[in-house]
Order: structure tokens, then C-alpha cells, then sequence
């Protein structure tokens, strides 16, 4: 007997037929779906990075001690920089707090509405960082200079107060509140 050996033309009517009874189905390693799924997958992964790329947008602010939210800040951008104002107080009791330590104009000023972040821009040498401006503690009345970085695929922000050096400071972790 002699062995028979598919042709092309009977592998590509082999292909259509069982492509006509269902099962032929593109598998995972096909040359044509691994390039298009690479593709769909860099697409949605950066669409979610893009939405989250920016601090701007509603923090949680977060106490270092008991680690219960705190208040709300908004940052937002104005021109090349960054602003945060205080939008919310969560404690009912602590809602007609005064920045009581301020100096100047800001003594006195209640907290809602308090702008505490002011000239922080992009940093070109780390990503997801911004610097190189100022954070006001309203409780102190101090300012102090300030990084924000952003983590957790920009979920959480690191916001870095110090003195002089980032090595002397003390850091909090704010969280993104969902947008409604």
C-alpha cells in the first residue's frame, strides 16, 4: 500500500471544513491573535495608566496614628503646577477647625478650603514624581517642601514633607477616592 501524503489543497479543504462544522478555533499560539491580543492588552493597560498618571484628582488623607482617614484634598493643576485644597473634614467634630498656627492671611482660616499644596511640578528625572514645591501642616502652621509620588498603578500617593533634604521629613500615604 502505498502512503499518501495531504496536499496542500486537501490540508486548506480539511481547514474550511472544519472550519464550517466549529471546530476550528484560533488557538492562543496562532501567529495572527498572539501580535492582536499584545496589541489589546498594551491598549487597555495604557488607557489605565494614562487615567491614573496625574495626582490630580480627590485624596483621602490618612492620620499617621491610627491610620483612619482624615480629610479630603483635591489637587488640581494650575499651569505647569500643582494646588491641593482641603475639600472635606471627616469628623464631624473637627469640621469648623482654623488654621489657628498659621501666620499672616492664612491665620485663622478654617481648614475647608484651605490650599495646602502649591507649586509642585513634574520632576524630568523620576516618573510619577512631582516636586519643588510647598505643603502647609495646618495644625503646625508649618510649610515644608514636598514629593508626591504616585504607587499602586496611582491609587495611592506618597506625600513626602521635609526640610532642606528629602531625608529629613516624614512621609503619609494618601488614597484616591473613586470618582463617582
Amino acid at each position: 500500500m502505498r502512503a499518501t501524503h495531504p496536499t496542500p489543497h486537501t490540508d486548506s479543504c480539511n481547514v474550511q471544513a472544519r472550519a464550517l462544522r466549529g471546530g476550528l478555533r484560533p488557538s492562543a499560539d496562532s501567529a495572527v491573535w498572539r501580535p492582536l491580543s499584545a496589541a489589546l492588552l498594551l491598549l487597555g493597560s495604557l488607557g489605565a495608566a494614562w487615567a491614573q498618571s496625574t495626582p490630580a484628582g480627590e485624596w483621602q488623607t490618612i492620620d499617621d496614628h491610627s491610620g483612619k482617614a482624615v480629610s479630603h484634598v483635591v489637587v488640581k493643576e494650575v499651569g505647569k503646577t500643582l494646588q491641593g485644597s482641603i475639600t472635606r473634614i471627616i469628623d464631624p467634630n473637627k469640621v469648623n477647625l482654623k488654621c489657628e498656627a498659621c501666620e499672616g492671611p492664612l491665620r485663622d482660616a478654617p481648614f475647608i478650603g484651605l490650599t495646602i499644596i502649591q507649586g509642585v511640578g513634574a520632576t524630568a528625572t523620576e516618573p510619577l514624581t512631582w516636586e519643588g514645591g510647598h505643603i502647609l501642616d495646618p495644625k503646625s502652621g508649618r510649610s515644608y517642601r514636598v514629593r508626591l509620588r504616585l504607587k499602586d498603578e496611582g491609587q495611592t500617593m506618597e506625600v513626602r514633607g521635609y526640610f532642606g533634604s528629602p531625608y529629613f521629613g516624614r512621609t503619609q500615604t494618601w488614597r484616591r477616592v473613586p470618582a463617582p
